[in-house]
């Protein structure tokens, strides 16, 4: 009777493991779907904005698309790192549960060595395309954070005056800097609890 209930037990998890994942990666990917729009929107603010000819854009409205499509990828970089410690911290819970229903032995020849939730270093605790997409839109800030800067110095060798600007500038800039910052800080957090969930498993 107890093996019966340890049985429905896990495959209760595994369903709900499973119905979470499912319901994590739809909203990702909706979010995603908004960020490469998002994306597009940015490129053609860049390229429109005071063209040598005839400009659509100023510099007061390119730095606020820069600023929101960097806020955007910041927010997509720490739902990634959420999901995906979410997902590390369910796969910990089924494998506590499969290590109480089997011996190692067995445990090895079923799931390997390379299933095991444990035993991950910084750059990879994070599992699956979650920490693809992580790297994917820190690297996206950056290029944001660049690309910002090379259209204020392009602007500013066309003889446009930025005086005007000066001041949002600093601060949109400062603005591009701490998300960068942050975003690699929260992984830190993140890995901070992850290590919490291998000690208290191992005690």
């Amino acid at each position: 009777m107890e093996n019966g209930n340890e049985t429905t037990l896990e495959d209760n998890l595994h369903q709900q493991f499973s119905e979470n994942d499912n319901s994590r990666t739809t909203v990702f990917t909706s979010f995603l779907m908004g960020i490469i729009a998002l994306f597009g929107f940015y490129g053609y603010v860049f390229v429109n904005t005071y063209k040598r000819e005839n400009w659509n854009f100023d510099m007061q409205e390119f730095l606020l698309m820069s600023f929101i499509t960097i806020g955007m990828i910041f927010f997509l970089a720490l739902l990634s790192l959420n999901y995906g410690y979410s997902f590390r911290r369910d796969q910990i819970i089924v494998d506590n549960i499969r290590k109480k229903r089997y011996n190692e032995e067995i445990m090895k020849k079923i799931f390997g060595k390379i299933y095991s939730p444990l035993g991950k270093c910084f750059c990879e605790f994070i599992p699956g395309f979650y920490n693809l997409f992580y790297w994917l839109f820190f690297i996206s800030e950056i290029f944001i954070c660049c690309t910002t800067g090379l259209k204020i110095y392009d602007v500013s060798c066309s003889c446009i005056t930025l005086c005007n600007f000066k001041i949002l500038i600093f601060i949109i800039m400062v603005f591009h800097v701490c998300f960068i910052f942050l975003t690699i800080i929260s992984r830190c957090l993140y890995f901070i609890k992850y290590l919490d969930l291998k000690t208290n498993e191992n005690k």
